[in-house]
Parts: structure tokens; C-alpha cells; sequence
């Protein structure tokens, strides 16, 4: 009931930041892997070749969302939004009118840029900013866009893809940018005033901007987080056709089963606002990749198909507590003074992180290494990076002591 009260009392500003990332999921690699193999196949190409292909046009939509991140500090958020939701239209017709490699690769580079890139960072920075005593409980909400996404497209796409190919399937996309995404960021942005004031809980921090982030140690220790659980999930999903072909799963059972990860999603999303606004972000940090190390240790020792339901749900937790907690963090470490501009340094980081996996992961595949090796090396990469975590969790307490 609590939720609900809030979402009627900032219902415009909640389905705004939803509706973005709910439709950011067409640039997100879990939907674009399904067309992976089509793709492959009709251009007659190899695992790695294409898996270069996505990593390059990923550290490109990387490279450039840290220049136009920032410019959401200055620009009209309702045109910057409408902006980002035309080019996310525009790629996915240009991937469906694709006749050659070079298409392809701007059709990818554009839904990298504007779905995974422009829409999560519009979203999750204009919540950060427009909340503050409550911005765990708004982001929280905002962000089971993301978890609807997942539960709904995997399965939506595999039957359209099905039924009407590939190519016709993206141009269902972008009428959806067109009908759905677009009027709806018309009309809940009408006659909202930006705040433009500095989050009252963080004056120590007001001043704070790109220009000194690299000097600060906390933000080597926050990128980190930034980048394991994206460059472990994007790998994975990005080649989860191999994986079930290495588990003896079917494809179709693993695409039902990214039902447990949208709730585990869901539920570990509405659990951290809460979290968060009671206990804070950093002390929470540390925490939050627990569940997607017992879901990769399930995975790594048993191959029932249930084990695909169980390591997803586990793998949704940690993504829904992640992608809210670390949110969170920059807004309390560094103020929303410069949000737009910081946090697109740590999008592009996470982003990095998303176009580094399906290259290394192809590598490896091509060249013999089998799911056991990736898997154990992500589950030292896992434990290594939340022991680190906690060091970011002293020195905040450090720093509040004496101050």
C-alpha cells in the first residue's frame, strides 16, 4: 500500500521513468540475443566475428554516452528524451532493412546507444534528481520497467520472430517506439518543472563533478561494481543459446525460465527502495552480489532444467538490488548537482563491461574452453569484487565521523 500511495502522489514522474526502462529493453542484450542466431546464420557468420562486431558498437555507444550523458544537466529532459527514443526507432528499421554487415552493425551501435545507454541513464538520473529523501523508494519502482521487460519480451520475441521473421519483428519495434514510448514521454513530462536545486542530504558533496572524479578512490572501488555484474550477465545471456545447448536445455525453456529472473527482479527491486531509504545505498553495496554467487555456484555444479529457473531468479535478485543500490551510491557519494554528467562515466564503465563479455566469451567458445571455465572464473571475479566492496562501506563511515 505504501508503494502504491507514492506512485498516485508522483504517478507522472514513476511512469516516465518506467516507461524508459521498460523500452530500453530493446537495446539491452538479452532481447538482442534472440536475433544472434539469425543473424549468424543469414550472413554467414562465426560466433567470435559477430560477438567483435557487438563489442565494438558497444565501446562505441560507451565512448559517446559519456559526452551526451552529461548534457541531460543542461538540456530540455522532455526534448534529450523524445531525441533518444527517435534514434531507438530509427535503429531498429535500420537492422530491419539491413542488406549488409555495416547495417547491421549501426542498427546495433544505435539500440546499444539509445536502449541500453540513453533511456536507463535518462531514466535512473532524472529519478535521482527529481527524489531525494524517497529516491530509493522511486527508483525502485522505476526499475521494474527493467524486470517487465524481461519477463515479457524473451517469450513475446521468440513467437513473433517465430511467426513473422526477425526483420519484421524490428519493425513491430519501432511502432511500438512510436505508438507507446514516444506519446507517453509527451504527455507525463507536460508542464513538469526540472528541479534544479542540490539534494539537501549531500551538501558536503554539491560541488562535486567529472573533473575530479578520477582523483577519488571510492570511484575505482564503485566502477568495479559497475562493471562484474553487467559483464558476467551480458556474457551469459549473450551466448545463453550455448549455454543450453551445454546444459541439454531447450532454448524455448530457458526463455520461460527468464521469468524467474523478472521477478526475482521485481521483488529484490521494491525490497532495496526500502532498504536504501532506511539504511542507505553504501552500507548496502557489499551485499548485493550474493545471490548471483549462489546463482552461478548452482549453475556451475548441477544441469537439471530446473537449475536454469533457480540460477536466473537468483541472477534477477542481484540485478534488481544492483541496478538500484548502485544508482543510489553515486547520488550519495558524489550529489546530483553533476548526476548526469558522473553517472554517464559509470554507464559508460558498465557498458564497457557489456561489450567486453561477448567478444571474450566467443573467443573462448571458438577456441575449445567450455561454460565450466566461464563460470568458475566468474565466480572468483564475484567474490573478489564484493570483499572489495566493503572498504567503499568504511571509509563512508570515515568520512561521516569526521565531518
Amino acid at each position: 500500500m505504501d508503494y502504491i500511495r507514492f506512485f498516485l502522489g508522483n504517478k507522472r514522474l514513476i511512469s516516465f521513468g518506467f516507461i524508459l526502462t521498460f523500452f530500453s529493453s530493446f537495446g539491452q542484450t538479452f532481447l538482442l540475443s534472440l536475433y544472434v542466431p539469425k543473424i549468424i546464420n543469414e550472413f554467414e557468420l562465426t560466433n567470435s566475428y559477430f560477438g567483435g562486431l557487438y563489442a565494438i558498437a558497444t565501446v562505441t555507444s560507451s565512448l559517446i554516452l559519456a559526452y551526451v550523458g552529461k548534457l541531460i544537466d543542461s538540456s530540455d529532459l522532455r526534448k534529450y528524451t523524445i531525441y533518444s527514443a527517435l534514434l531507438l526507432l530509427a535503429s531498429s528499421l535500420m537492422m530491419a532493412f539491413s542488406f549488409n554487415i555495416i547495417m547491421i552493425f549501426l542498427g546495433v551501435l544505435g539500440l546499444r546507444f539509445a536502449g541500453q545507454g540513453l533511456l536507463s541513464h535518462i531514466s535512473n538520473t532524472s529519478i535521482s534528481k527529481f527524489f531525494d529523501k524517497t529516491r530509493g523508494k522511486a527508483l525502485s519502482i522505476t526499475s521494474l520497467g527493467y524486470s517487465t521487460g524481461e519477463g515479457i519480451f524473451p517469450i513475446l520475441m521468440i513467437f513473433v520472430i517465430g511467426y513473422v521473421g526477425w526483420r519484421n519483428s524490428l519493425i513491430i519495434n519501432s511502432i511500438m517506439v512510436a505508438v507507446v514510448l514516444i506519446p507517453v514521454i509527451w504527455f507525463s513530462l507536460a508542464n513538469i518543472k526540472e528541479k534544479d536545486d542540490e539534494s539537501k542530504g549531500n551538501k558536503k558533496n554539491s560541488d562535486f563533478s567529472r573533473s575530479v572524479l578520477f582523483k577519488d578512490r571510492n570511484f575505482y572501488l564503485i566502477a568495479l561494481n559497475s562493471i562484474v555484474l553487467p559483464f558476467m550477465v551480458t556474457g551469459l545471456f549473450f551466448y545463453q543459446t550455448s549455454l543450453a545447448d551445454f546444459k541439454n536445455w531447450t532454448i524455448e525453456w530457458l526463455s520461460f525460465s527468464f521469468l524467474g529472473f523478472a521477478a526475482g527482479r521485481t521483488i529484490s527491486s521494491l525490497l532495496s527502495g526500502k532498504l536504501i531509504d532506511k539504511y542507505s545505498a553504501l552500507k548496502l553495496l557489499p551485499l548485493y552480489l550474493i545471490p548471483f554467487l549462489i546463482g552461478l555456484t548452482t549453475l556451475l555444479f548441477f544441469n537439471h532444467s530446473y537449475v536454469a529457473f533457480v540460477y536466473l531468479t537468483l541472477t534477477g535478485v542481484s540485478v534488481g538490488l544492483g541496478g538500484t543500490i548502485k544508482t543510489a551510491v553515486i547520488a550519495e557519494t558524489y550529489g546530483v548537482k553533476s548526476l548526469g554528467g558522473i553517472r554517464s562515466v559509470f554507464a559508460t564503465i558498465m557498458i564497457l563491461g557489456t561489450a567486453l563479455s561477448p567478444l571474450l566469451f566467443g573467443f573462448l567458445i571458438d577456441n575449445g574452453y567450455s561454460f565450466m571455465h566461464i563460470i568458475s572464473g566468474g565466480i572468483i571475479l564475484v567474490i573478489i569484487v564484493s570483499f572489495l566492496s566493503i572498504q567503499i562501506n568504511t571509509q563512508y563511515k570515515y568520512a561521516t565521523q569526521t565531518s
